[in-house]
């Protein structure tokens, strides 16, 4: 048996000796820290801080309860090295209230389980607004087609719009459909919209508004008429005005329009260097020749076969007597 001395000293002395810290001891690991959840357009993340050890890699282990079975589920986050988890999984339901833990496991030495708040997807995820596709435009509306990421029949979309050059806002109703019209607009101005997004089930899960865009409203039918009338009439005087000033400068320079249009006839050099060859007859003799010689006219009437061929005799005789006559005529 221990003396009652040593055993009394011994109780003293264990108080005052310093606990192994948990990174120390070989039964406990450090817990995750900063467990958060990150939720958006449905796609859901867990994330937390890596838990740092000497030696050897830490793994992760997540699990999920609901209210409608009070008990841990594993998802497709079980001994990952990875610090998040994605639990973006169709059997969790949208609308199912639900908690997460997550723990470090190296070996055989686990910690402890840390868990989150409780998380709807519905009420929790933040749902970011929806893409444009096309604006149909008329002359007192804008028609918005736009498209979300997220398929969920429980989306309801509002429009906030204004005219550019004004800070006065309207915002339309919520509604389902992807096509929003805004009506009693003034033509040929310039509009500019914003669109969200928020769940039905909860009024509060509103979305943040979208990028400003800016659409131009379309001309009525009496003002595209109007400005047709307005282009024919200017288009009329400018071409009456531009006859005029032709006329005038024609009149006014007349002899260079005439040049410019008929220019003086220049002779073909050969034929003018023909013309300059001193064996070539003067021109005046050439047409003291042409002015002697008899001009005649022959007509001939044909009524048969047989009166053709003795017109054409007599025709042919009274050339060779003309021929022979001038030909004496040049011998005297």
């Amino acid at each position: 048996m221990p003396r009652p001395g040593a055993a009394l000293l011994l109780c003293l002395l264990l108080p005052s000796l310093p606990e192994p810290s948990a990174a120390e001891s070989p039964l406990q690991l450090p817990t995750p820290q900063n467990v958060t959840i990150y939720s958006y357009n449905y796609q859901n993340l867990l994330t937390w801080a890596p838990v740092k050890v000497d030696n050897g890699s830490v793994l992760y282990t997540v699990q999920y309860n609901t209210l409608a079975c009070n008990c841990w589920e594993e998802i497709n986050c079980t001994n990952i090295t990875k610090t998040e988890c994605s639990f973006t999984d169709p059997d969790i339901k949208s609308f199912w209230t639900i908690t997460l833990r997550v723990r470090a496991e190296l070996g055989q030495v686990k910690s402890d389980w840390v868990e989150t708040n409780k998380f709807v997807a519905d009420q929790n995820t933040t749902i970011g607004p929806p893409v444009i596709v096309n604006v149909d435009s008329t002359s007192d509306s804008l028609f918005l087609n736009f498209l979300h990421t997220v398929k969920e029949d429980t989306l309801q979309y509002l429009v906030r719009y204004w005219e550019n050059s004004t800070n006065k806002q309207h915002e339309t109703k919520w509604t389902k459909n992807t096509r929003i019209g805004l009506l009693n607009l003034k033509q040929l101005t310039v509009y500019c919209f914003q669109i969200r997004a928020k769940v039905q089930v909860f009024d509060d899960n509103i979305g943040p508004l979208s990028e400003t865009n800016c659409h131009k409203t379309a001309a009525s039918g009496a003002m595209r008429a109007g400005f047709v009338v307005v282009i024919f009439v200017a288009a009329t005087v400018t071409v009456v005005i531009l006859a005029i000033v032709c006329f005038l400068f024609i009149q006014k320079f007349h002899q260079v329009v005439k040049y410019w249009f008929q220019p003086p006839f220049k002779i073909p050099p050969h034929i003018e260097e023909y013309l300059k060859d001193p064996e070539m007859p003067a021109l005046e003799e050439l047409q003291n020749d042409c002015a002697e010689e008899d001009p005649w006219d022959s007509l001939s009437v044909v009524s048969s076969a047989e009166g053709s061929q003795a017109l054409v005799r007599d025709t042919l005789n009274t050339n060779v007597h003309s021929n022979s006559r001038s030909t004496e005529s040049e011998k005297t």
